[in-house]
């Protein structure tokens, strides 16, 4: 009956308005408050905190991926926590005007590496350097994967709109949320992490987590990396390995690694120099700098493995992207 269908439209209309305004309500409050730090140069979280974020912390791969799909950068620094630790943006020193982000992700591993190279390749830097460890090459897994999906364009979609419609997007939008990180230090825009030292009782713990974590190399993870460099065949990208510090060789050395370890680096130098992209191997760079595990961090060392702007200075220098020091 033409009532009842002029009714159901009406119906109908004012449920989709409904819907609309219900969205739009959500979408304007998970973008004021942006948790993960996407939309807004200076967030209210951000004002609270300092930059010290439980959120960004914790949830570290969602937020690297979101904020390498939204940030304009012209360079890419793409790696592991020893990236987000030691290599600051702001000590780019030799590239003209150069827009860095640091897309370091905590304990990537290698199996990881084309979707984090899929979702740079789709910001189309002019440039990327590519941090390699052990550890993404021996760790069998973590607890949370990088979404494969984020390698194709519509995974990459259904990610931006739910960092902006989804449950956890409304869920992280409060400050008791983001508040109360437990580790000290601070992000910055820039995907960097400032960190203070950290006492003798946090590195001991850390070296006792490295003798209990190391494992042997797995060279079936090699997949991985081959996939990724195939992805950022259009970038101009610069391998290397990361610095090791003495302290980490020492775990190596008690544990019978080390022949695995120098397999490992062999294995990723032949795999590159076959893609034609030449590894800076970096692992002794940390030599002049010894770390005791029982007395705290250093100037040059958080940890067994992640090293400081100190040494991260010295490794952009390597890569050409810093001015030595006259």
């Amino acid at each position: 009956m033409p009532g009842s269908e002029a009714a159901s439209r009406r119906y109908l209309a004012l449920t989709a308005a409904c819907l609309a305004l219900l969205a739009t309500a959500i979408a304007g409050r998970v973008i004021w408050f942006d948790a993960y730090w996407v939309f807004r140069q200076d967030p209210p979280w951000l004002r609270e905190t300092g930059g010290n974020s439980r959120l960004l912390d914790r949830q570290t791969r969602r937020a690297k991926v979101l904020q390498a799909l939204t940030r304009p950068y012209d360079l890419a620094l793409i790696g592991s926590s020893t990236v987000y630790h030691g290599l600051d943006p702001d000590d780019v020193t030799a590239v003209p005007a150069p827009r860095v982000f640091n897309t370091g992700i905590s304990a990537l591993i290698a199996t990881e590496l084309p979707v984090i190279a899929a979702v740079v390749a789709a910001r189309a830097p002019a440039r990327a350097t590519l941090g390699l460890d052990y550890y993404m090459f021996s760790r069998p897994s973590v607890p949370v994967h990088l979404d494969e999906a984020l390698a194709t364009p519509s995974g990459r979609v259904a990610a931006l709109m739910g960092s902006v419609l989804g449950r956890y997007a409304l869920e992280d939008s409060r400050l008791a949320a983001v508040a109360g990180g437990d580790d000290p230090g601070a992000w910055t825009r820039a995907g960097f992490r400032r960190n203070p030292p950290l006492p003798p009782a946090l590195t001991r713990e850390n070296d006792a987590t490295r003798r209990r974590t190391t494992v042997p190399f797995r060279p079936e993870t090699l997949a991985g990396l081959d996939l990724a460099l195939d992805r950022l065949s259009g970038v101009a990208l610069t391998v290397y390995l990361s610095p090791v510090s003495d302290a980490q060789r020492r775990v190596l050395a008690d544990l019978g690694l080390t022949d695995d370890f120098d397999r490992w680096r062999a294995a990723v130098m032949r795999l590159c120099a076959a893609r034609g992209r030449p590894v800076r191997d970096l692992t002794d760079l940390g030599n002049p700098y010894p770390f005791d595990p029982a007395a705290g961090s250093t100037a040059a060392w958080l940890d067994n493995l992640h090293y400081t702007p100190v040494i991260g200075r010295q490794v952009l220098e390597r890569l050409g992207l810093r001015q030595a020091p006259r």
